[in-house]
């Protein structure tokens, strides 16, 4: 799967709610919890940085996700690979019998929308962070996928709820909230 997504500021958040509904549909509420794990990976007598994944626990499902992120003009291009789970806590007594760490945790609520083109708009408050606007489209691998028509139809999402391209935020969560890079 291909993850192509950017995240805005957001200051005045009853106003891009508003424009939001102008041009997309509502989904309604939506409530994440995330946990980052990661795993020591030892291939030969050199052990490695680690493979690092992310356990997202919502209401109705717990999934997992493991990317490789790249970054072009502020907006991620994510190969990603995710899976539900039936039992979050039985997972994480996996994790612990890898000797995997938790690195940190990540809590947003707020509220989804989706367009014709299927791209998605979730307006979030990040607990600590303050709020803003996530606009992503989740894609197959292809060859015929255009990722530059998908990135400026994201920037106009943005631009269409009232937020200059100047309040896009190109630092991952993680960084946000002080964890370091991996």
């Amino acid at each position: 799967m291909l993850e192509i997504e950017l995240k805005a500021r957001v200051e005045d958040s009853s106003t891009v709610k508003k424009l939001l509904g102008a041009f997309m549909s509502y989904q309604g509420p939506i409530e994440k919890n995330d946990e980052y794990w990661s795993l020591p990976i030892v291939t030969s007598f050199i052990p490695t940085v680690g493979f690092h994944l992310r356990l997202r626990i919502e209401p109705d499902q717990a999934t997992v996700t493991f990317k490789e992120k790249t970054y072009t003009d502020n907006i991620e291009v994510n190969k990603e690979v995710e899976f539900g789970i039936l039992d979050a806590n039985a997972f994480r007594k996996f994790l612990d019998k890898m000797s995997a760490k938790l690195m940190y945790r990540k809590r947003k609520s707020g509220s989804a929308w989706r367009d014709e083109s299927g791209a998605i708009a979730e307006l979030v408050m990040v607990e600590g962070l303050g709020e803003y606007l996530e606009v992503e489209t989740l894609c197959e691998e292809d060859a015929a996928v255009d990722v530059e028509a998908i990135k400026r139809n994201l920037l106009k999402i943005i631009e269409r709820c009232g937020l200059a391209v100047s309040s896009i935020e190109p630092r991952p969560y993680s960084q946000l909230l002080g964890m370091p890079r991996y």
